[in-house]
C-alpha cells in the first residue's frame, strides 16, 4: 500500500526561500488531537484568567465597601455615645418628675440596667465579605443599641407611672377647695373662730369666713365635687352644700340665687350662685365654710390665692 504524504509550506514574512516539509498523513489524527488539547488549555486558561480578574473585581469592591463600613461605623459610634449622654440626661429628668409625682427617685445604676437581656449578636461569626474586626464592632454596636433600647423601655415605664402618679395628684388637688369662691371685689368681714355675735351680742363661735360683696355677685365651686344640698336652711337662708370626696364638704350661705340642683356635679371655678342676704344676717355677703369629716375647718388653711 502506497504511502500518503502531507504537504506542509512555510512561507517567511520577509519573502525569503518557501520550504516545503512532507509529513506521513498518519499522525494527521494525531496532531489534530494535539490541536484540539492545546486550544482547551488556552481556553481553560482564558476562563482561569476571567475568573481571577473578576475575583480580583469583587475583593476591590468588598475592601471599599469594608472601608466605608469602617467610616459608617466611626459615624454610628459617634451617634450611639450621643444617645447614650441623652438617656443619661433623661434618667435625671425622669427622677426630677418622680420627686415632684412624690415617687422615690431610682438610682443612675438600676435605670442603666433597664430591663430584659443583651443580644448575643457580639459573638456571631464574621458575615459573608465583611472582615472580622469589622463584623467585632458590628456586634459590639448591636450590643450596645440593644441596650439602650432596654434602658429607653425602662424609662417609658418609669415616665408613665410618673403620669399616672400626676394624674392621681391632679384628681385629688382638683378637689381641694383651693380658692376664694366670690368672682369679683368682695372684704372679708369676719373670720374663722370666736366672735362677738352681732344679734346676741355674746361670744360665739363663728364656724366659716364672711366675705362682703355687692347684692347679686356670682360666687364659685371653689373644687370639683357634687352638690348635696341646694335649698333653704334656717338661719343661713338659701344653702349650697358640695361634697368633693375624701370627706371634705363646702357650704355656702345667705345666698340671693342658687344656680345648681342637688345631684349636680360642678368644677372649680363654675358658677354656682349669687350673693345676697337671706336668712338671718345684717348685710349682703357669703358665708362660706369647709368641713372635715364633719367638722368645720378654718377654709383660710385650704384657700391658696390672696
Amino acid at each position: 500500500m502506497q504511502r500518503k504524504y502531507l504537504d506542509l509550506l512555510v512561507v517567511p514574512d520577509d519573502a525569503g526561500q518557501i520550504r516545503r516539509y512532507r509529513v506521513p498523513q498518519w499522525p494527521r489524527a494525531l496532531l489534530f488531537g494535539a490541536l484540539a488539547i492545546a486550544l482547551a488549555v488556552v481556553a481553560g486558561a482564558g476562563i482561569a484568567y476571567l475568573r481571577l480578574v473578576a475575583l480580583s473585581r469583587e475583593n476591590s469592591v468588598l475592601l471599599a465597601e469594608n472601608d466605608g463600613l469602617r467610616q459608617e461605623l466611626v459615624t454610628m459610634g459617634g451617634q450611639i455615645s450621643q444617645l447614650d449622654g441623652a438617656v443619661r440626661a433623661q434618667i435625671h429628668l425622669a427622677n426630677d418628675a418622680r420627686v415632684l409625682a412624690g415617687l422615690p427617685p431610682l438610682s443612675e445604676e438600676v435605670a442603666l440596667l433597664g430591663v430584659g437581656g443583651l443580644s448575643a449578636s457580639g459573638g456571631a461569626a464574621a458575615g459573608a465579605g465583611i472582615s472580622a474586626p469589622v463584623w467585632q464592632t458590628v456586634g459590639v454596636y448591636r450590643d450596645r443599641l440593644d441596650r439602650l433600647g432596654h434602658q429607653l423601655a425602662f424609662q417609658e415605664e418609669s415616665f408613665l407611672e410618673v403620669k399616672q402618679a400626676i394624674a392621681a395628684s391632679k384628681e385629688r388637688l382638683d378637689h381641694l377647695p383651693a380658692v376664694n369662691p366670690i368672682v369679683g371685689p368682695f372684704r372679708l368681714s369676719s373670720g374663722f373662730g370666736l366672735r362677738r355675735d352681732p344679734f346676741t351680742g355674746r361670744s360665739s363661735m363663728h364656724d366659716g369666713l364672711d366675705l362682703c360683696a355687692e347684692k347679686g355677685t356670682p360666687f364659685c365651686a371653689t373644687a370639683d365635687g357634687r352638690v348635696c344640698y341646694a335649698g333653704w336652711n334656717g338661719g343661713m337662708g338659701r344653702v349650697i352644700k358640695i361634697d368633693h370626696g375624701s370627706g371634705i364638704v363646702t357650704l355656702y350661705g345667705h345666698a340671693d340665687q342658687v344656680l345648681v340642683r342637688e345631684g349636680q356635679s360642678v368644677a372649680r371655678g363654675e358658677v354656682i350662685g349669687k350673693v345676697g342676704r337671706s336668712g338671718r344676717t345684717t348685710g349682703y355677703h357669703l358665708h362660706y365654710e369647709i368641713h372635715k369629716d364633719g367638722r368645720p375647718v378654718n377654709p383660710r388653711n385650704y384657700i391658696l390665692q390672696g
